[in-house]
């Protein structure tokens, strides 16, 4: 039916739940709806907190309730957390998990772009949390996350914005630099004005992701592009009468 939307789906975790918060300024979610308006509906499934044996858990049921034709898949931060953390996820078992989740995904017919976790930023997370509050992550420990995820997207072939990279080559940063938000560097550094609390984002942070995620579809699902899709039903000005609609939507 002409009136029956297929779907982009963004699955992750509390960056995505929250990339439609409208006080970030720029916003993932919004921007993600806007490029495929009239096309595709855009739905968020963003969960905070889950990390990717949650998402390997839920991926079948999800896919199985939509009509997706692409899969945006956001995990890794809380995957990276220190082994303390109950969170945690060892690399070797978010690399299978992303395997799964992946495969489930195309199993069912659509396309997965992949998205490697963000830096973190040690002085804010102190900041925002207290200085008696166990800090439970690393800059350090999301490349090695955002790594893993490069590695099976390239294994699978399928595109992977690496988030870490992207967001710090913004900053101006390149291999052998200082790395911004390691405990042991100034507290005043230009990662203050991509997240809000040392892990979430603010609205500079979403356009890099927004960005190359587009980017992304556009090389590796051109069929996908948002902007060679036609728009849903005739334009306006092209409705001679309303049989044409009628004709449309049949």
């Amino acid at each position: 039916m002409a009136l029956a939307f297929d779907k982009v789906v963004l699955f992750g975790d509390s960056i995505t739940q929250l990339a439609y918060d409208q006080g970030c300024g720029f916003c993932f979610g919004p921007a993600m709806q806007n490029a495929y308006c009239r096309k595709f509906d855009v739905i968020q499934r963003g969960f905070g907190g889950y990390n990717s044996d949650h998402a390997a858990t839920i991926i079948k049921r999800l896919v199985e309730q939509e009509t997706t034709v692409k899969s945006i898949v956001f995990f890794g931060t809380n995957d990276s957390i220190v082994p303390e953390s109950a969170n945690h996820v060892p690399l070797a078992r978010y690399k299978d998990n992303l395997r799964q989740i992946v495969a489930t995904v195309e199993q069912a017919g659509a396309k997965v772009v992949l998205v490697g976790p963000g830096p973190f930023n040690h002085h804010q997370f102190v900041a925002a949390n207290g200085k008696d509050f166990f800090c439970d992550r690393t800059t350090l420990r999301a490349r090695a996350y955002c790594d893993a995820a490069m590695e099976i997207g390239a294994e699978l072939n399928v595109p992977t914005v690496p988030l870490w990279y992207v967001v710090m080559e913004e900053l101006g940063w390149k291999e052998g630099d200082a790395i911004y938000g390691l405990a042991e560097l100034p507290a005043d550094n230009p990662l203050n004005e991509y997240l809000s609390d040392g892990v979430h984002y603010l609205g500079k942070a979403y356009k890099v992701e927004f960005t190359n995620v587009i980017k992304a579809i556009k090389e590796f699902y051109p069929e996908l592009d948002p902007d060679h899709i036609p728009e849903k039903l005739p334009a306006w000005d092209a409705i001679t009468s309303l049989d044409v609609l009628d004709e449309a939507i049949a």
